[in-house]
């Protein structure tokens, strides 16, 4: 059954044992194993780090007061960092999870245009931009704080979160043109109805935009106010309009969330139901299926409640009872031979 990552045969030079452990770790191939856990959650912890030193740093006194200390734990970040992205560049043609990164070029350059190779990449990017300009510019140190989307590969949550934005971008995407769309006509209409009574304040139609967007998030700031009466009613229609358009993505969302997870039950329920073919669920295969679990991010409990209505109803069919109804399955059954 399935539910762990595809092992490679120890076989190879020792070069390739080398690169296909390094692939193993850091790609997750077993959760089980120590040294992986090990580093994993070392990652998370410096990553954590990082972002706490990041914010620390911003507070001028507790930067004056230790300026060595954030840059020398910067260099020691990076360095670790830097290493970490390229054995994960050296070691992708071995990733269990992806067998379209094994060409020793084109997978390489397929995985550095990954999501996550981006962020590892950008998580560098800036302490080594700061040394070529010879200035830690403000953005750029602002920029270290993105290293926080790092975590997303520790955690299964937002891994669901982007499968289900990638799932449902072209739905997203359609609700966001109409709410642009909206924004475009509202500023435009707020500016030819109140620039020529207060020409300061509705400025120009950029500036018209900022007040649609916040009308229409029903936020109301109250810094731009209509104060013609068909600017009233503008602003009045564009505020219950923006209540549903608004709205929208997260209903797409949430629907999205609860395809995602049905789908991840029925998977769990197919590898259980594979599990239970010989009637007995083996300690071997309780493993595999509580790691299932928690690769797919479902609940203990309810991943409980499906194995044990599954046991329930392949112990009715053994005895010969339906799962559904309770009742006999040679009486059903005969009953639809009289039927025809």
């Amino acid at each position: 059954m399935e539910g762990k990552a595809p092992q490679a045969p120890e076989t190879g030079s020792v070069f390739q044992r080398a690169r296909q452990r390094t692939a193993d770790i850091l790609y997750s191939a077993d959760r089980n194993d120590p040294l992986t856990r090990f580093i994993d959650i070392a990652l998370i912890v410096l990553i954590s780090l990082n972002v706490l030193a990041v914010v620390l740093e911003s507070v001028k006194s507790i930067e004056a007061a230790a300026p060595q200390f954030f840059y020398a734990f910067e260099v020691f970040s990076v360095t670790l960092f830097t290493i970490e992205y390229v054995a994960r560049v050296w070691s992708t043609v071995d990733n269990p999870w992806h067998s379209d990164h094994a060409h020793p070029i084109r997978g390489r350059l397929r995985y550095m245009f990954t999501w996550m190779a981006i962020i590892d990449l950008v998580a560098i990017i800036p302490f080594y931009l700061g040394i070529l300009t010879g200035a830690d510019l403000r953005i750029l140190r602002a920029l270290r704080l993105l290293r926080i989307f790092k975590l997303t590969r520790y955690s299964s949550a937002m891994t669901l979160l982007l499968q289900v934005f990638r799932e449902e971008s072209r739905t997203i995407f359609a609700a966001m043109f109409v709410s642009t769309l909206l924004v475009f006509v509202a500023s435009t209409l707020a500016y030819l109805f109140e620039h020529s009574v207060q020409p300061e304040v509705f400025s120009s139609i950029p500036a018209a935009m900022y007040w649609a967007v916040i009308t229409m998030t029903t936020v109301g700031y109250g810094d731009m106010v209509p104060i013609t009466a068909v600017g009233k009613l503008l602003g009045a229609f564009i505020g219950i309009m923006g209540l549903g358009m608004v709205a929208l993505p997260a209903g797409i969302l949430a629907s999205g969330f609860n395809n995602a997870l049905h789908r991840r039950r029925v998977m769990l329920e197919e590898r259980i139901h594979d599990a239970m073919e010989d009637g007995v669920i083996s300690d071997a295969e309780q493993k595999e299926l509580d790691a299932l679990v928690r690769r797919l991010n479902l609940n203990d409990v309810d991943a409980r409640a499906i194995q044990f209505a599954i046991k329930h109803q392949q112990s009715k069919v053994a005895q010969g009872v339906c799962p559904h109804c309770g009742m006999e399955l040679d009486a059903l059954l005969d009953g639809e031979d009289h039927k025809e």
